[in-house]
């Protein structure tokens, strides 16, 4: 995902390398971990046309944090199926909150 290689880059430049990696590590494994009950975190409180949910990742022993955006699909009371979360997008923590069109166009990039 392009927003997780953009930050991977930063990271490398900034600190380096070897942090990179166990960032880019541990964020692929919180997303790969939102495959069990990806309801259970809050929605994003911006103001998204669908539902657009989060979960904040921080590496142990790090101040960064980066929020994830996702949508879940495909989950019915009737199918055992496991429900499909799509990223949407993912964001330094202290950034400033989507703005309508910023969230309008990454519902679309989707």
């Amino acid at each position: 995902m392009r927003d997780i290689e953009s930050a991977y880059v930063r990271f490398a430049d900034l600190v380096s390398a070897e942090v990179a990696d166990k960032w880019r590590d541990g964020i692929q494994e919180t997303i790969a971990g939102l495959a069990y009950n990806p309801r259970r975190y809050p929605r994003a409180p911006e103001n998204f046309q669908r539902e657009v949910r989060q979960i904040v990742y921080r590496r142990a022993g790090s101040k960064v944090a980066y929020r994830i955006l996702f949508i879940v699909t495909g989950e019915s009371e009737d199918s055992s199926d496991a429900p499909t979360v799509t990223i949407l997008h993912v964001r330094h923590a202290s950034s400033r909150p989507v703005t309508r069109t910023q969230a309008r166009q990454i519902e679309t990039e989707e």
